[in-house]
């Protein structure tokens, strides 16, 4: 345990290295504790890789320590956990990360050490084959009477479509932002950061007043990715956010997994990509992270996976039904189901990825024989 003006001085590191957190703490290392590093000057300071003269004298200004101080007293009055990375609180799994930063702010009372810890992350612009496949494979973990810590970004797409998920699911839940806890972005999504709040929990390396810029996005993969056992991507662009954040995971020597696609999908390229090149193994199914991961299935515990069939939503069985009867192309199937072609072509591709129909050579649909 560290006393309050050691966190003060951790507090204020932070705010002048606030993209160096791995300088910092080999400033701490150096000196002992934060608060000696203060204590030098600033031709000492300039000395250390990472610290330029202007940031040694930046370190050395009396208004740095009023700034820190006036965050702090913030924190405390709103009830928010100013987690260093000597507090026990501090996830481990991201301070094993070199460049994990020396504070975070959460806002929500969830440990962040749980026993285990998966990342999912994708495209803004996700289909509904992206989002439902999403919800479905979160919704096996629970099935198969896993409890992993969801952690995603809090952003439009396959990130809400996790926490949503999570929260439906009663499983804990952790969103990760790219500004301060006090500037919610997206704005829109301040209702879910409420809920994931009071069963979960919203956090940031950043302080107060920080809004988001290109910088901090990059800054705030590296956490999600840090914080967990293994990082999912379901859909991504050839060049999305989400292939960082699984460049990141590799670094760190955390396991990525990947949802494949079809190749002429945009949304499924660079999940695609992540397969081809063997940067990510392929996952269909709750089943297939678990085997991924190691996770040995819980035993019964009043815990019942519902059958393949059982977890198909109406129409998906609907259209099951209609290509076992009748088959043929995607324009046949929409002449007979009247479903609109975007919304089908979704349905086909996941009930395709779950071996539940094929595409033939000539693009008809079938059941596997």
């Amino acid at each position: 345990m560290i006393c309050a003006e050691e966190e003060l001085a951790i507090c204020a590191l932070n705010l002048c290295l606030r993209y160096q957190g791995g300088t910092a703490r080999q400033l701490i290392d150096y000196y002992g504790n934060a608060g000696a590093v203060f204590e030098q000057p600033a031709s000492c300071l300039s000395g250390h890789r990472g610290i330029s003269s202007a940031m040694a004298e930046k370190l050395k200004s009396p208004g740095l320590m009023d700034e820190a101080r006036s965050e702090y007293e913030w924190t405390r009055s709103k009830r928010i956990r100013l987690v260093t990375v000597f507090n026990e609180q501090y996830p481990q799994r991201l301070k094993e990360c070199p460049d994990a930063p020396v504070v975070l702010y959460v806002v929500g009372d969830l440990d962040l050490n749980h026993s285990s810890v998966l990342s999912v992350v994708g495209t803004r612009s996700a289909t509904p084959y992206g989002r439902s496949l999403c919800a479905d494979l979160i919704a096996g973990l629970a099935q198969l009477g896993f409890n992993p810590l969801i952690v995603s970004g809090l952003a439009y797409g396959i990130d809400a479509t996790a926490h949503k998920s999570a929260l439906d699911n009663e499983l804990p839940t952790v969103a990760v932002l790219p500004t301060g806890v006090d500037e919610i972005y997206p704005a829109a999504h301040r209702n879910l950061a409420k809920e994931i709040t009071a069963r979960g929990a919203v956090l940031s390396e950043f302080p107060s007043k920080t809004v988001s810029n290109k910088h901090n996005f990059l800054q705030r993969n590296r956490i999600i990715a840090g914080l967990s056992d293994a990082t999912l991507v379901v859909e991504s662009k050839e060049n999305g956010g989400a292939l960082i954040t699984a460049h990141f995971a590799a670094g760190y020597s955390r396991d990525v997994l990947a949802v494949p696609g079809r190749p002429s999908d945009a949304c499924s390229k660079g999940c695609n990509r992540l397969i081809s090149t063997n940067k990510a193994a392929l996952v269909t199914s709750a089943r297939d992270i678990a085997d991924a991961l190691g996770w040995e299935i819980p035993g019964s515990g009043g815990i019942q996976q519902r059958s393949l069939f059982d977890s198909l939503s109406e129409m998906e069985k609907n259209l099951l039904a209609d290509i076992k009867e009748n088959g043929g192309s995607i324009d046949e199937i929409f002449r007979r189901l009247e479903i609109q072609l975007p919304l089908l072509s979704s349905l086909l591709t996941q009930l395709e990825v779950r071996g539940l129909i094929r595409c033939l050579p000539n693009k008809e649909y079938i059941l596997p024989i």
